[in-house]
């Protein structure tokens, strides 16, 4: 049986917590090796291409991205406000790389989250697994302060029916019994502490979901780059 390999991480602008000095994104990303790849806090300076759009070139992926706030570096990595806003100096998004063939992304808006200037989207796809089309689902969630139970509501008529095959995956900004509230039925797959990685990572709130449909081998917390966050990686088959 055919399998797929998929990773989320966050990648924090693509710099260092407390310097916020750049790291080799490029080169973390090659380690994750992965066939679909979700990145969260991508940066994209005024003028310049993302730090996605590095990894896409360098590694041969298929890039999707999606701009939902506007930031700044200096003098440290802030979100400076909405999306399309004249502030900041740059764009912050989320993206999604591929090197298997895809259909098309969609990005459903999420919205409603107390005090939350950025915008929250889920980005949807299809790839095939051994002949059968299997959703891709990444999304970066918002924080508990913004109420973001209200997902309980708000974010399963975006997914697919649990009986299909699909995959959830990102930072969640959220534990596993809170992923559990929030979309029953899916089953979590990677454990593991992913956060704080600068420190000594005490929490996941990375998450890789998956339908019934969908197994789910070699999870694991993957010990590479220099973000605050550690990536997440599983191994997908369809029965």
């Amino acid at each position: 049986m055919r399998t797929v390999s998929v990773a989320s991480f966050n990648i924090h602008w693509g710099r260092r917590p407390r310097t916020y000095e750049p790291f080799d994104v490029v080169s973390a990303c090659r380690t994750l090796d992965a066939d679909v790849l979700a990145l969260q806090e991508v940066w994209r300076p005024d003028g310049s291409p993302s730090v996605a759009a590095e990894v896409a070139e360098a590694l041969g992926y298929q890039l999707h991205e999606v701009w939902t706030a506007r930031a700044a570096v200096h003098p440290r990595c802030h979100i400076a406000g909405k999306a399309g806003e004249p502030t900041g100096d740059g764009d912050w998004g989320q993206a999604l790389l591929t090197r298997v063939r895809r259909g098309p992304v969609v990005d459903w808006k999420l919205s409603g989250f107390l005090f939350d200037v950025t915008d929250r989207v889920v980005m949807t796809t299809a790839i095939d697994v051994d002949g059968v089309p299997m959703a891709v689902c990444a999304s970066h969630f918002p924080h508990l302060e913004h109420i973001s139970p209200l997902l309980r509501w708000r974010l399963p008529p975006l997914l697919p029916e649990r009986d299909r095959p699909a995959v959830l995956m990102g930072d969640f900004n959220m534990w596993r019994w809170v992923t559990r509230f929030i979309v029953p039925g899916w089953r979590d797959t990677v454990r593991g502490p992913t956060w704080p990685a600068h420190r000594r990572p005490m929490f996941q709130i990375d998450h890789l979901l998956t339908t019934s449909p969908v197994d789910a081998t070699d999870t694991e917390v993957v010990d590479v780059g220099e973000s605050d966050h550690l990536p997440i990686r599983a191994q997908l088959s369809v029965r």
